[in-house]
C-alpha cells in the first residue's frame, strides 16, 4: 500500500495576527517576502474554497461570528487554524499544474467537503513541489472545530500515495505509513536564515550544525551520550536532554536581552535530534565494520589512544580515526571551511574569554 508525504507538524493559528501572517506567507504577501523579491506561488495555483482566496483570515472569522464562535487574545488556547502540507519528490519532476490538480482533490476531499474553509496554495520557489493547507477550524454550518485524528492523517497518507501512483510519481511514495528516510535529511531554514544563505552569511545556527556533525563524524563518539560530552568539552555548547528532545546553547550567541538562546534540534534540522544522530551513529558503524576498520580491544598497541569499547569487545581502528575527518569533509563540503579556521578561533576564544574550547566569536561577516 503506498503513502504519500502529508505533514501536520506545524503550531496552529492561535492569534488573528498569525492567522494573517501565515496566509501572507502562503501567497508570498509578507513584507520580508516582497522586499526580497521572494515568489512563493504564481496566480493559478492557489485558491480557497468556501470563502474568498484574498480575503482568507477575514473570511474565517465572519464564519467564527455568524457561528457564536468568539475570540479573545486572552484565551491562549482558542485555535483560528490548522496548517497542513503535501510535498513531492524531485526525482518525480512534478508540474506546478499537476501539484494543483491534486492540491485541490485533496483539499477538496478531505477539508472542503466537511464543511471546512480552506485556503491552499502550490509553492514555486524550492526544487522540492509542495502544497500548503490553511484550514479554518470552525465549521461553516454546524461551528464544530476541525478534528483530524491518527487514523484520518492515516487515510490522507494512503489517499494522496494513491493519486501520486495514478500520476507515475512513483518517488514520493513510500510502502509503510511514517517510514520516514532519514537518510535524505535536510536543515530546517527559517526565512532568515535562507536569505542569510544566499548572501553566504552565517548564522548561529550553522555554527551549532557545524561543531554537532563534526562531533558525530568522530569516531570516538559511538554513542549520543558521546556526542553530547563532547559538544560540551570540544565546543563549550551546553545541551539540555528531555527524553527524545534535545536543545543547543551557543556559548556566545545572546538574544537582545543579553540572555544565552536555546534552540531545539528539531528547529535545525532532523539530523540534529536525537533520533537523527542516533541515526547517523549506527550508520557510521556499519560503514566502519564493512570496511574492516575495527578490531578487537586485545589487539590494539599499548602505545595507541584510549578508544572507548561500544560493550562488544570492539573499538574503532586508530588508522580510522586518525584518517576520520576525511568522513566529514563528504558532508555538504562544509570541513574545510572549519579546519581553516579552527587554528584561529581557538586564539581568539583563548584570548577572548579564556576558552580554548569555546565555539569562535563572530567576525564581521559571520552574521548573526
Amino acid at each position: 500500500m503506498p503513502f504519500g508525504n502529508v505533514n501536520v507538524d506545524y503550531a496552529p493559528c492561535k492569534s488573528v495576527g498569525a492567522l494573517k501572517a501565515a496566509a501572507d506567507y502562503m501567497l508570498g504577501r509578507k513584507k520580508e517576502q516582497i522586499e526580497s523579491d521572494v515568489k512563493k506561488t504564481e496566480d493559478g495555483l492557489f485558491t480557497a474554497l468556501g470563502c474568498n482566496r484574498d480575503n482568507f483570515a477575514n473570511n474565517i472569522l465572519v464564519t467564527r461570528k455568524l457561528n457564536g464562535k468568539s475570540y479573545s487574545k486572552h484565551k491562549e488556547n482558542t485555535i483560528l487554524a490548522h496548517k497542513m502540507s503535501i510535498s513531492f519528490h524531485p526525482k518525480d519532476n512534478v508540474t506546478y499544474k499537476d501539484a494543483y490538480k491534486i492540491a485541490e482533490d485533496f483539499a477538496e476531499h478531505f477539508i472542503h467537503s466537511k464543511g471546512y474553509e480552506v485556503l491552499f496554495a502550490v509553492h514555486t520557489d524550492t526544487d522540492h513541489v509542495h502544497a500548503h493547507f490553511l484550514i479554518s477550524n470552525c465549521n461553516m454550518e454546524t461551528g464544530k472545530s476541525y478534528r483530524r485524528s491518527q487514523h484520518d492523517l492515516y487515510e490522507m497518507s494512503d489517499y494522496f500515495g494513491q493519486k501520486c501512483l495514478e500520476h507515475g510519481f512513483t518517488h514520493s511514495v513510500r510502502n509503510s505509513f511514517y517510514n520516514h528516510d532519514l537518510s535524505e535529511k535536510r536543515d530546517k531554514l527559517t526565512f532568515g536564515e535562507a536569505q542569510m544563505k544566499k548572501r553566504g552569511a552565517e548564522s548561529f545556527k550553522d555554527e551549532l550544525r557545524e561543531v554537532i556533525r563534526i562531533e558525530i563524524a568522530d569516531p570516538n563518539n559511538r554513542t549520543f551520550d558521546d556526542v553530547i560530552r563532547a559538544l560540551k568539552d570540544h565546543y563549550n555548547v551546553e545541551c539540555r536532554v528531555a527524553g527524545n528532545t534535545v536543545s543547543y546553547r551557543h556559548p556566545q550567541y545572546l538574544n537582545k536581552n543579553g540572555k544565552p538562546v536555546s534552540v531545539r534540534g528539531s528547529k535545525l534540522g532532523e539530523l540534529y535530534t536525537r533520533k537523527g544522530i542516533e541515526y547517523e551513529l549506527t550508520k557510521k558503524y556499519r560503514e566502519y565494520a564493512a570496511a574492516g576498520t575495527f578490531r578487537a580491544v586485545g589487539e590494539r598497541d599499548e602505545t595507541e589512544s584510549r578508544g572507548t569499547s561500544d560493550g562488544r569487545g570492539q573499538v574503532p581502528d586508530r588508522t580510522a580515526a586518525r584518517n576520520s575527518r576525511q568522513d566529514v569533509r563528504g558532508i555538504d563540503g562544509f570541513y574545510e571551511r572549519y579546519a581553516d579556521r579552527a587554528a584561529e578561533d581557538e586564539r581568539e576564544s583563548a584570548a577572548a574569554v579564556g576558552h580554548p574550547g569555546a565555539v569562535s566569536p563572530k567576525r564581521k561577516k559571520r552574521r548573526r
